[in-house]
C-alpha cells in the first residue's frame, strides 16, 4: 500500500467518525444521566421507604434487583464518564488513554444494554407489583415503562423498543384484567369496607350517602381501572409510534454513515483505477507516436531515393518507373503525420498502390469494387489494409473460378467492407492471427459500434466489416 492510499483511507476514517462522532456522545450523554439519576435515587427511595414504612425494601426479592440496577449503572456511568472525557487522567505515572474506549464499541454496547435491561427488569417487578402491598400499580408504576419505550428506541434498537412496548402492553392487559379486573375501582378502601360501604349505599344509610355526596361534590368519584387501562394504552401507542419514527430515523442515519463512507471509497478508488487507465493508455499512444516518428527517419530518407530513381528510369525503363512511383506512394502515404484519422480515398488508394505492386509479380485475379461517396468520409488509417495483406500471406489468388474479392460500400449511416479469398494449401508457417487481434484492438478504441465477423473454413477465408457512424 503506497503513501496516498494510506492517507485516503486515514481521511475516510476520520471522516467516518466526525461524522458519527455528534451521535454517539448524544448517547453517551443521555445513558451517562440516566446512569447518575439511578445511583442517587435508588439510596434516596430506599431511606424514604425505611422512614415512611420502616423497613427499606417491602419484598426482600427487590434486594437482588436495586442492587443489581445499582451496579450495572454504576460500571456504565463510570465508562459513559471516562469516554466523553476529552483531556487524559495520570494514573500512577501513565497516562490513560480515552479514545480507546470509544473505538471498543463492543464494551460500550454490552453496558448500555445491561443498564437499560436492569432498569427494565425493575420496572418489570414494579408493574406486576412486586413488593407493593396495595393495588395502585396501574396508577403509577406504568409511568417508568412508558419512559423506557422512548429510551430504548434512543439507546438500544428500534427492535428493543418493540420488544419492550409488547411485554409492556402484556403485563398492562394481565393487570388488569387478570388482577385487577377491567370494571375494578381505586376507591382506598379494604375489601370489606368497600363492601360495607357499598351495602350500605343500597340501603340508604345515611353515613354512606354524606360520604357518597361529599365525594361527589369534591369530584371524588372512585375511578375504574378501564380508565387507567385506556389512559396507558394511549400513552405507549404515541410513545411507540413517536420512537420508532423520529428516533429510529437517527439511528438508521447512525449505521447509513459507515456505508456512506465506504461507497465514498469505492468511487474514488475506481476514479482512481480509471484515471491510471487513462494515463496508461496516453503513454501508450505516445510511445507509440514517438516510434513512429523514429522510425520516419529513415523512410523519408528512402521516399526521397524512391524519387531519384523514378525519374532516372523514366527514359530507359517505363514499367519500371511506374513500378518505383508505385512504391513511392505507398511509402508516402505511411510516413503520413496524422496516425487518429484518414481520408477513406487515401485508406483505397494506399490498397490498391499496394495490390498494383503485387500484380507486377505474378498473375493474379482480382475483384475490386468502391461505391458511394468516400471523399468525405474518414477512417483509421491502415485499418482496410490489413485484410489485404492477410489475403495476399496465406491466400491463393491463381484460380480464376475463386477471385481474391475487395468490396467497399459506403453508406450515409455505415462503412460496409468484405473480404473474401481462396487459402493457400502449400505448407507454410501457421497463422497466430496477430493482425486481426491488433485490428479488433483498434476498433474498439476508435470505434462505439462495429461489428466484424470472419469465417475461416477450410477452402476459403472472408470478412465483413460494418463501422457505424
Amino acid at each position: 500500500m503506497n503513501q496516498a492510499e494510506t492517507q485516503l483511507k486515514q481521511l475516510l476514517e476520520r471522516a467516518r467518525q466526525q461524522l458519527t462522532r455528534p451521535f454517539s456522545n448524544v448517547q453517551r450523554r443521555l445513558l451517562y444521566v440516566i446512569n447518575i439519576t439511578y445511583l442517587l435515587l435508588t439510596p434516596v427511595f430506599l431511606i424514604s421507604e425505611k422512614v415512611g414504612t420502616g423497613s427499606y425494601v417491602p419484598d426482600n426479592k427487590l434486594w437482588f434487583v436495586y442492587s443489581f440496577i445499582w451496579c450495572t449503572n454504576l460500571i456504565s456511568g463510570i465508562h459513559a464518564y471516562l469516554s466523553l472525557r476529552n483531556s487524559r487522567i495520570s494514573v500512577f505515572g501513565k497516562y490513560l488513554d480515552f479514545d480507546v474506549l470509544k473505538r471498543n464499541t463492543r464494551i460500550e454496547k454490552t453496558l448500555r444494554w445491561t443498564s437499560i435491561l436492569s432498569v427494565m427488569l425493575m420496572s418489570l417487578a414494579n408493574m406486576l407489583g412486586v413488593g407493593n402491598p396495595s393495588t395502585d400499580s396501574l396508577l403509577t408504576d406504568f409511568t417508568l415503562a412508558h419512559s423506557l419505550i422512548v429510551l430504548s428506541a434512543i439507546l438500544l434498537s428500534r427492535v428493543a423498543m418493540l420488544i419492550w412496548s409488547g411485554i409492556v402492553l402484556i403485563v398492562l392487559i394481565y393487570v388488569t384484567f387478570g388482577q385487577l379486573g377491567y370494571s375494578y375501582q381505586f376507591h382506598y378502601l379494604t375489601p370489606n369496607e368497600a363492601i360495607r360501604y357499598e351495602q350500605a349505599l343500597e340501603h340508604h344509610q345515611a353515613w354512606a350517602l354524606n360520604r357518597q355526596t361529599v365525594l361527589k361534590a369534591n369530584q371524588l368519584n372512585p375511578p375504574l381501572a378501564s380508565r387507567y387501562f385506556n389512559v396507558w394504552l394511549i400513552f405507549m401507542t404515541v410513545a411507540t409510534a413517536i420512537a420508532y419514527f423520529f428516533a429510529g430515523v437517527a439511528l438508521d442515519l447512525f449505521k447509513i454513515i459507515p456505508k456512506v463512507t465506504d461507497d465514498i471509497k469505492d468511487a474514488i478508488e475506481a476514479t482512481k483505477l480509471a484515471e491510471e487507465q487513462h494515463l496508461l493508455q496516453q503513454q501508450e499512444t505516445l510511445s507509440t507516436e514517438l516510434k513512429a516518428l523514429k522510425a520516419q527517419v529513415n523512410p523519408h530518407f528512402l521516399y526521397n531515393t524512391l524519387n531519384y530513381f523514378y525519374i532516372k528510369s523514366q527514359e530507359v525503363d517505363p514499367p519500371l518507373a511506374e513500378s518505383i512511383m508505385k512504391l513511392a506512394e505507398i511509402m508516402r502515404y505511411s510516413m503520413r503525420e496524422n496516425f487518429n484519422t484518414a481520408h477513406l480515398g487515401e485508406e483505397i488508394n494506399y490498397m490498391k498502390q499496394y495490390i498494383s505492386l503485387h500484380q507486377l509479380r505474378y498473375s493474379m485475379y482480382m475483384n475490386f469494387t468502391v461505391t458511394g461517396d468516400v471523399e468525405k468520409r474518414e477512417i483509421l488509417p491502415f485499418l482496410l489494409i490489413g485484410l489485404v495483406e492477410n489475403a495476399f500471406k496465406h491466400g491463393n489468388m491463381t484460380n480464376p473460378a475463386h477471385p481474391f474479392v475487395v468490396d467497399l460500400n459506403v453508406y450515409e449511416d455505415r462503412i460496409e467492407y468484405f473480404t473474401s479469398n481462396l487459402k493457400n494449401k502449400k505448407p507454410r508457417f501457421e497463422s497466430n492471427h496477430i493482425g486481426l487481434s491488433n485490428m479488433r484492438q483498434r476498433l474498439d478504441r476508435a470505434y462505439e459500434k462495429y461489428t466484424l465477423d470472419i469465417n475461416d473454413s477450410n477452402d476459403l477465408f472472408s470478412c465483413t466489416l460494418i463501422i457505424y457512424n
